[in-house]
């Protein structure tokens, strides 16, 4: 299960399915606001995206899944497996996958981009494209940037306020965090604070790029995804056997 960066959808992951990930299926995440919900409002804030997505992926969970969350998305996805964990059925998520972002209980994801939704639309393009974004050479267009900016600013409103939650049970589920090994919004250092998220295995793997490290080499981090993907269902496989 993939989780978009900030103004990313769900088609951000569409060639995945396409790749040898150890036979996975790639299901991927749409936040309101974007593509076939285009239409729908955005969330307040962070909290009740993942409640709102954590509501809807209850009735997906009925076989094992991993989840994959980039930038943004590596919060909600952490988040949704917050709130499982606490329901119970956090064990359903074999792994989380953690890509170009810190550790919320290190330091506020996302630094040195605060404010980046109050900027003009040319400076918040230049961010974008500083970024290294897919989408920002589509920005140049301004009936473009009419339909992408819109949820570019609300998720990153949503992020800068972001904070997450005191309380509530630690993530038991195997953590493995991505970075771009030249990634100027996220050191590796940060990445690596994910550690203390979880009382489960924690792993660090770093990529030749910048934040989005995962467009400039894709075969590397599918790769590594399915080396991942292996590893969680050989665990899993593990586990049922002994049952």
């Amino acid at each position: 299960m993939c989780f978009p960066h900030a103004g990313g959808a769900a088609s951000y992951f569409r060639d995945w399915g396409g790749r040898d990930l150890a036979g996975a299926e790639v299901w991927a995440v749409q936040y309101p606001g974007r593509e076939n919900r285009i239409r729908e409002g955005f969330p307040p804030d962070l909290h009740t995206l993942a409640d709102q997505v954590t509501e809807e992926l209850r009735g997906l969970l009925d076989r094992p899944a991993v989840f994959f969350g980039h930038s943004m998305g590596a919060v909600v996805g952490y988040e949704v497996l917050r709130r499982l964990t606490a329901d119970g059925r956090g064990g359903a998520v074999l792994h989380l996958v953690v890509s170009g972002c810190g550790a919320p209980q290190r330091v506020r994801p996302f630094a040195g981009q605060e404010g980046a939704h109050l900027l003009d639309d040319d400076r918040l393009v230049a961010l974008l494209k500083e970024l290294g974004s897919g989408n920002a050479g589509l920005l140049d267009d301004p009936d473009m940037r009419s339909v992408f900016l819109p949820a570019v600013r609300d998720d990153y409103r949503i992020v800068q306020s972001y904070v997450p939650r005191a309380g509530g049970p630690l993530l038991r589920t195997d953590v493995t965090a991505f970075v771009g090994r030249q990634d100027e919004a996220v050191g590796v250092g940060d990445a690596g604070a994910w550690a203390g998220a979880t009382l489960g295995r924690f792993t660090l793997r770093t990529f030749p790029g910048g934040h989005f490290y995962l467009g400039e080499h894709p075969d590397h981090v599918l790769h590594a995804l399915r080396e991942v993907l292996l590893s969680a269902t050989t665990i899993d496989t593990g586990r049922a056997d002994e049952s």
